[in-house]
């Protein structure tokens, strides 16, 4: 049985700074795709339909999805939009 998307509830805050950061002429590629990824799954799409329209993998989606999801809880304040989707890469990938 496939696992459930975990569920991702944006703020107008979060949709905001999600929403430049795409639109920023300075953001890295990675960044821009992992804000893309959380901006869709806010919407409530399912991680096939992102992987899909973003040439990803689910697995790719699944990832970014669920550390969004992880550091929901953590004020834009403490932590911007771009930090969290810059840091929670660096540091996952240190532990593998």
């Amino acid at each position: 049985m496939p696992k459930r998307a975990t569920l991702v509830v944006l703020s107008e805050e979060e949709h905001t700074a999600l929403v430049q950061l795409t639109k920023r002429h300075k953001s890295g590629q990675q960044v821009v795709l992992r804000a893309q990824i959380v901006l869709a799954a806010g919407e409530g799409q399912s991680n096939v339909k992102i992987a899909q329209k973003l040439s990803v993998s689910v697995e790719t989606v699944r990832l970014w999805r669920d550390r969004w999801a992880a550091g929901q809880g953590m004020a834009l304040k403490e932590r911007g939009a771009e930090e969290r989707l810059v840091h929670e890469g660096l540091n996952n990938s240190m532990i593998k």
